[in-house]
């Protein structure tokens, strides 16, 4: 399954149109959720959404972030922002790439892999 959310950008003074994108696969009692794109106020809210989702269905859940492009301050402030309604008994999230230590913090049932 994937979420997608599209969004424009503006780099250097040029107009662009950037896609988030949210891969999910599932193996045992894993989910591996692959984001791709910009990282936004709307990406963290998908991120958000499938965590919730998910967690009582899988034992961890994976979230990869080597294809993440861009990480946008007001995406990353969000998504820590929401980090307590992720605090409960569920699946542990680990977070693997350099970006995903930019992303969230450390947090009970959070943890990063490089």
């Amino acid at each position: 399954m994937v979420f997608e959310a599209a969004q424009e950008i503006t780099e250097h003074g040029h107009a662009m149109v950037e896609t988030f994108q949210i891969q999910r696969h599932r193996n045992s009692d894993n989910l591996h959720l692959r984001l791709i794109g910009a990282f936004d106020k709307e990406a963290a809210l998908s991120l958000i959404e499938a965590l919730n989702e998910n967690r009582d269905l899988v034992k961890k859940v994976f979230v990869h972030t080597a294809a993440l492009n861009q990480l946008l301050d007001s995406g990353v402030e969000l998504f820590r922002r929401h980090l307590g309604s992720l605090d409960r008994p569920g699946a542990e999230i680990v977070f693997t790439g350099k970006k995903g230590e930019q992303i969230a913090l450390k947090a009970p049932g959070i943890r990063f892999m490089r």
